[in-house]
């Protein structure tokens, strides 16, 4: 529950960080791609503990 919750937190925090650095950057900027990607697997991760 606690693994959870922390993923929920860190996966806002990093989509915060994402809209970010798309505007600032562009939304195909290797470091947005690479913000998008690492979400991709946190949710993948929520979705195995659920």
């Amino acid at each position: 529950m606690i693994l959870k919750e922390a993923l929920t937190v860190e996966i806002e925090k990093e989509r915060k960080s994402l809209v970010e650095t798309a505007f600032k950057e562009g939304f195909t900027s290797n470091n947005t791609i690479e913000i998008s990607q690492f979400i991709d697997e946190m949710l993948n991760e929520l979705e195995k503990i659920k």
